[in-house]
This record gives structure tokens, sequence and C-alpha cells, in this order.
């Protein structure tokens, strides 16, 4: 390989490199915007499963809630049967 295709080619390499950066530099600006400027879409998909969940925790308090009701009626229940036996 004669001197002058080794700049050639060390030319085409650094071509390359310097494209690369560029490449990373458009990475970077790209990944910033999105992370301190998040898509509307984004934030309307976070936003409907902020609503999910609530409902989801409404319904597990509200089932809670109805177990305990149950219990506590169930053992009333029990109680009052034992003081009219006596």
């Amino acid at each position: 390989m004669s001197l002058e295709e080794k700049r050639a080619l060390q030319n085409q390499i650094l071509a390359e490199y310097a494209n690369l950066a560029s490449n990373l530099e458009t990475l970077v600006k790209v990944l910033q915007d999105m992370v301190y400027n998040p898509s509307n879409n984004i934030l309307d998909s976070l936003r409907d499963l902020e609503k999910e969940v609530g409902l989801v925790y409404t319904l597990y308090k509200a089932s809670v809630w109805a177990i305990l009701a149950d219990l506590e009626n169930n053992q009333e229940g029990k109680s009052g049967m034992f003081q009219d036996e006596s």
C-alpha cells in the first residue's frame, strides 16, 4: 500500500469519525429534548394511567371495607346467637 493510499484511507476514516461525532451530537440533542420537554403523548398516557390506578385503588379499598364489614356482621351474628341461647 502506497503512502497516498494510506492517506486516502486515513482521510476516509477521519471523515467517518466526524460523521459519527455529528450523529452522536444530534442524538444527544434529541435525548435532552425528550428528557426536558416530554411529549404530550407521554403526558396524556401517564394521566390516563394515573386515573386507572386511582380507580383500581378506590375499588380495592371498597373491597377491603366490604370484607371487613362482612366479618364484623358475621361476628356480631355469631355472638347474638350465643346470647339468645343463654
